[in-house]
């Protein structure tokens, strides 16, 4: 399983076993039904396999816990090559072609990067984000008004509304630079 085999679910899973290990799978999976990464999936049915084909592809490890409760529980670590896969996606350069579908990944990159890759990391995430976020919104800008002319008014708000949240990831990057870079200076 390489990075650009890794589905969206099996990312989200490798960044939460970095960040929570040692942990089971009903841990995991309470993680993504109590909490906004339920928007990657809440199915045991979904999570479950995806965390076998990490395990298959070495990029987790599992080990049965013997306990007193009624059922074992498997709990999982990330490995070596598991921390060499999560950095390797997390440092993947961003394109303008992420910004259209990919904005869910790159938001699922950031929140696992300071653990990773540590804040530095962070800032340059967020200036390259920004960088281009600032050259995208003119082209949706130029396309919105373009259109106003033959849609209906219903499709114009609501392209008016994807440009403006594209407008509200500028302002938020904008906005986390700062942030840490003040936490930076008051260190």
């Amino acid at each position: 399983m390489s990075r650009s085999t890794l589905s969206l679910l099996e990312f989200a899973l490798l960044g939460l076993v970095h960040d929570h290990q040692p942990c089971c799978g009903y841990g995991l999976r309470k993680i993504f039904t109590e909490t906004p990464m339920g928007r990657f999936s809440d199915s045991p049915g979904s999570i479950y396999p995806a965390l076998a084909r990490l395990e298959r592809a070495r990029l987790i490890r599992g080990r049965v816990e013997n306990s007193t409760a009624v059922r074992r529980r498997k709990v999982f670590r990330l490995t070596p090559s598991g921390r060499s896969e999560l950095s390797r996606r997390l440092e993947r350069p961003i394109t303008q072609s992420d910004l259209p579908r990919g904005m869910p990944e790159l938001a699922l990159r950031f929140a696992f990067m300071e653990s990773v890759l540590g804040r530095a990391e962070c800032v340059r995430f967020l200036q390259s984000l920004a960088k281009e976020l600032a050259a995208y919104i003119p082209s949706l800008r130029h396309h919105l008004e373009v259109e106003q002319t033959t849609n209906s008014l219903s499709a114009s708000l609501a392209m008016e509304s994807g440009v403006m949240s594209y407008e509200c990831y500028l302002a938020w990057a904008r906005r986390a630079i700062r942030r840490f870079r003040q936490t930076r200076s008051s260190s």
